[in-house]
């Protein structure tokens, strides 16, 4: 079982609501180029996939794309 940030973001994807795997394995429409694990999607059998850079509940950077960003300061 993967570790997530907070409680509430393990509730949404255990819930469906956020997807947590592999980009490369993700299916279904990516709607933005962010480099992340973790994607709000929608409901259908082949949905929509909005990744994200930080949690929508604790804020904490999510994405490889601002941990990247992060090491070169």
């Amino acid at each position: 079982m993967t570790e997530h940030c907070c409680e509430m973001l393990q509730q949404a994807v255990d819930g469906d609501a956020i997807l947590n795997q592999p980009m490369l394995q993700m299916r279904g429409r990516l709607l933005n180029e962010i480099d992340s694990d973790y994607a709000v999607r929608s409901p259908e059998d082949r949905p929509n996939l909005f990744p994200i850079n930080f949690c929508p509940f604790c804020g904490r950077a999510v994405s490889r794309t601002i941990w990247n960003a992060e090491k070169k300061k």
